[in-house]
Parts: structure tokens; C-alpha cells; sequence
């Protein structure tokens, strides 16, 4: 994944937040980040069990939501793994592109934060 990706493309957040308004764009960026937190657990839980169909599903749908909010980076590592899971990869190219999720989604997790404080 290239690392010109931008973690967070503000101009993004910033046509969401005039089109619902500033106090929606915090209730939506709080949900955005439970989303992360419980893909997290999901997506290891899918990769683990080898459930390949609901792993891409998660990851197509977090790759949607991130997307949406400008989280750039966090949206390409997404579409990798639903990439991945629809061509049934290993489990070793998951368990790393997982590894980038935890990262990725750490980072943005930051980097939303930033926006509604």
C-alpha cells in the first residue's frame, strides 16, 4: 500500500460535516470509530475461522464507511483485505494485511479524534 496515501483527507470530512452540519458530523465520527473498534475484532474472528464470505463482506463495508469520512489509508488497507478474502488468500498474507489493519486503524482512529475535539 503506498504511503502517499493520507491517513486522513480533511477536505473529505470537511464536504461531510457541511452537508449533515458540525453536530451530526460528531455523532457520525463516533460512530465511524466504534465501527473500527468492532471491525477490528470481527475481521480477526472471520480470518481465524477461515470464514472467508464475511471477512470480505466487513471489510467491503468498513472500506465504504472510511472512505466516506475521507480516512483514506484505512479504506485501501480494506480494500485489499476484501480483495484477499474474496481470492481466499493464506492465512500468513492475511495475518499480515490484518497486522496493517491494526495499525492503520490505530492511526486513524488518532487522527478522527482530532476532528471532533
Amino acid at each position: 500500500m503506498p504511503d502517499n496515501i493520507p491517513i486522513l483527507d480533511e477536505r473529505v470530512f470537511a464536504t461531510l460535516q457541511e452537508d449533515v452540519g458540525p453536530s451530526s458530523a460528531v455523532i457520525l465520527v463516533q460512530s465511524l470509530k466504534e465501527e473500527i473498534r468492532n471491525s477490528e475484532i470481527l475481521l480477526h474472528t472471520y480470518a481465524q475461522d477461515r470464514n472467508m464470505r464475511l471477512l470480505e463482506n466487513q471489510a467491503h463495508a468498513l472500506k465504504s464507511a472510511a472512505r466516506s469520512f475521507g480516512a483514506l489509508r484505512l479504506g485501501e488497507v480494506c480494500r485489499a483485505l476484501e480483495g484477499e478474502a474474496k481470492d481466499g488468500a493464506p492465512q500468513t498474507i492475511l495475518a499480515n494485511r490484518l497486522l496493517q489493519f491494526q495499525q492503520v486503524s490505530s492511526e486513524s482512529l488518532t487522527a478522527l479524534e482530532g476532528l471532533v475535539n
